[in-house]
């Protein structure tokens, strides 16, 4: 089945802690598992940055630290600046870790305190830059608002908005579309309502009073909270567990395959 744009470039936000990660792994294991599309996972979080675990695929070096190590040679002038400046490319390529699956590349997270700024801009450059060498890229971005705001995911094709069924994470995704809509060029956006379990209408209605069209609900699995509390990759999950399948059920309507 063909893509019907390439590369296919796709953010993952939402309100902290309703699963952003986890989804992201899921529709990263469905791709790979049903689809074999070249696949580029990037760990966007400078806070929390968890997908390498989710997936086990650990970079050897992060975008972070690559940024650091320019800012060192720059200082020290162990490179001449034009210099460094040509192998940054060759810096990041490097620092995209393979599996047969997928690739991964993290942003990382800073050694001191202080503004994430630096890293989203060079983050924002390297989506720009790297994508076209992929067929899909999932981007498992930083809770909130802050990397829609500074523009990192301002070239992509879906914004997928995670929320729980809690009015607050419904609250943030109307925040979310409404500054993606100000600093975004994005083709699409919709809802993952995650960890469903019971009566959610009243989340079903405030999503249709703020117009974010629902994609898929996922149901609250037990399958993933006995990884989480056993430390397993979730890349691992069984195929069978009723969150993967329902993921898989949709993936097609979420990438617009």
């Amino acid at each position: 089945m063909k893509l019907k744009k390439i590369p296919l470039v796709v953010a993952i936000t939402g309100k902290g802690g309703v699963g952003k990660t986890i989804i992201t792994t899921l529709i990263a294991k469905a791709i790979s598992k049903y689809f074999k599309y070249k696949l580029l996972l990037i760990d966007a979080d400078p806070t929390h940055p968890h997908l390498s675990k989710m997936v086990n695929l650990t970079p050897e070096k992060s975008l972070e630290e690559i940024r650091a190590d320019i800012i060192e040679k720059t200082i020290s002038k162990k490179a001449q600046v034009q210099e460094i400046a040509e192998n940054i490319d060759f810096e990041v390529y490097n620092a995209v870790k393979e599996s047969k699956d997928f690739s991964l590349l993290s942003i990382g997270q800073p050694e001191g305190p202080g503004c994430f700024c630096p890293s989203n801009a060079l983050l924002r450059k390297v989506i720009e830059s790297i994508s076209n060498d992929f067929e899909v890229v999932l981007i498992d971005c930083e809770a909130g608002l802050e990397q829609i705001n500074r523009m990192v995911i301002k070239s992509v094709d879906i914004i997928l908005i995670v929320t729980d069924i809690s009015i607050r994470s419904v609250e943030t995704a109307k925040s979310i579309k409404e500054a993606a809509n100000k600093f975004s060029n994005y083709g699409r956006i919709g809802v993952i309502v995650n960890r469903v379990k019971g009566d959610f209408s009243n989340i079903v209605s405030k999503l249709n009073e703020y117009r974010l069209p629902l994609l898929a609900e996922i149901p609250e699995d037990g399958i993933i909270t006995k990884f989480d509390l056993e430390g397993k990759a979730l890349i691992t999950i069984p195929e069978d567990s009723l969150s993967f399948q329902k993921v898989k059920e949709h993936v097609e309507k979420l990438l617009e395959i």
